[in-house]
């Protein structure tokens, strides 16, 4: 685009130069000429008066003598009495007509032009003077001119390319910046914002943008705290569920409905997974924050249960690269299955910690352990692991990480969530 501004600019810029320019020069060859031919006019002028005055041969001769024209051997003079003073010319018609007529005269002869004037020396007398006009003499100056103009002509040119360059500037620079902003959004940076500038009309698009930038962040918000506050309000009933189900003293009837509840948990955990993904843009997450708000959140469950319930901090603040949607989910998938397959009073320990570029949140249970196929089927069983263990598992992979369970300190699971740093540690 800039570099079509320039263009148009320079083709205007050439056209409106070689319009001033070619005009310039005519008059410039025009005016070279009438002054060469006013110069010879003069010069015959200057010896007029020692013709009139019946001057001598050598008074004619000193007058021709001391003109530019006389000087370059340009003037030839015709007297009355037959004498030709000057150098010498070819036959002219000009000349003889002047003689017989009286008639002066200007016109073109080969190499030039050629001055005529005629000049009456006394009654019945005529005498003429003639100085040539050499082509050489016509042109002087005027190369010299044209090249001045040719020059003031590219000047103009080259300031007016650097103007529209400028100008193009002002327009260019502001529509890249728009556009690099808008790959930004496409890619999920939604606090990206330009600074308007350029014309009114980009201003008015660069504001538009920045005001569609903070919606569709508003909206997204929106959107997460809709999903999480839609985890958090099903995962506690679902959990509550299970306990009454595991009251029921039908051991058929039990397993039919535990296996009921699990399907509808299972469904539940993958619409929300979903949503999450389709809706998540966050590019990491605080990993102290969410670790220890789900803690506190399930904190309070394990002691309605009477559950030994351990939380281990980490050092600083590490950002893994996970959006605290995905993440809380997964934390509330591992935690949720704890309380599902495990009984009251079994301890639960919740932590975190950094290493060599990769935190590390783990849940771990005094529990009966569990089927290592579950993590690759995602199957729900009697242990203290099973249903979210393939949700939990691709939340890390997607992330570059890793889920991996071994035994637990307390006796029973421990799930622990590889995770890279998205921003280091603070």
């Amino acid at each position: 685009m800039r570099r079509r501004l320039i263009l148009v600019f320079l083709a205007v810029s050439s056209l409106v130069a070689v319009a001033f320019v070619v005009p310039l020069g005519y008059l410039v060859r025009s005016t070279a000429e009438d002054r060469a031919i006013d110069a010879a006019r003069a010069d015959a002028a200057a010896v007029v008066p020692a013709l009139v005055s019946g001057g001598t041969r050598a008074q004619i001769e000193s007058a021709v003598d001391a003109t530019a024209s006389g000087q370059a051997e340009w003037m030839t003079v015709m007297t009355s009495q037959g004498w030709a003073i000057g150098a010498e010319m070819a036959p002219s018609e000009r000349v003889d007509e002047a003689l017989s007529s009286g008639a002066s005269a200007i016109g073109e002869v080969e190499g030039g032009f050629e001055v005529v004037a005629a000049v009456a020396t006394g009654p019945g007398e005529l005498s003429a003077i003639r100085v040539f006009v050499p082509e050489a003499q016509l042109r002087s100056g005027q190369w010299r001119a044209w090249a001045t103009l040719a020059a003031v002509g590219v000047v103009l040119v080259t300031i007016s390319v650097v103007v529209a360059d400028r100008l193009a500037g002002t327009v260019v620079r502001p529509t890249q910046e728009l556009a690099a902003a808008a790959r930004r959004l496409g890619d999920g940076d939604l606090a990206v914002a330009v600074e308007p500038g350029g014309p009114e009309e980009l201003v008015e698009l660069g504001t538009a943008f920045n005001a569609l930038g903070g919606r569709v962040s508003s909206m997204l918000d929106r959107e997460r705290e809709l999903v999480a506050e839609l985890s958090h309000r099903l995962r506690t009933p679902l959990t509550k569920l299970r306990l009454r189900v595991d009251q029921v003293s039908d051991g058929d009837l039990a397993s039919s409905l535990r296996g009921d509840v699990d399907d509808l948990a299972g469904v539940v955990n993958e619409l929300i997974r979903e949503a999450r993904g389709a809706i998540g843009s966050d590019v990491g997450c605080d990993l102290e924050e969410v670790v220890a708000g789900r803690a506190e959140f399930w904190g309070v469950l394990a002691e309605d249960q009477r559950r030994p319930w351990t939380f281990e901090r980490g050092r600083g603040k590490p950002r893994v690269a996970v959006s605290p949607a995905d993440l809380g989910a997964a934390i509330d998938v591992l935690l949720e299955n704890v309380f599902a397959h495990t009984s009251e009073g079994v301890p639960v320990a919740v932590g975190f910690d950094t290493c060599d570029g990769v935190a590390r949140v783990w849940v771990g249970d005094g529990g009966d352990g569990f089927d290592q196929s579950s993590i690759e089927r995602g199957e729900s069983a009697a242990g203290s692991t099973g249903l979210g263990l393939d949700i939990a598992r691709r939340t890390a992979n997607h992330a570059g990480g890793s889920l991996a369970v071994t035994a637990s300190g307390l006796g029973g699971a421990l799930v622990v969530l590889s995770l890279p740093l998205a921003g280091g540690v603070s």
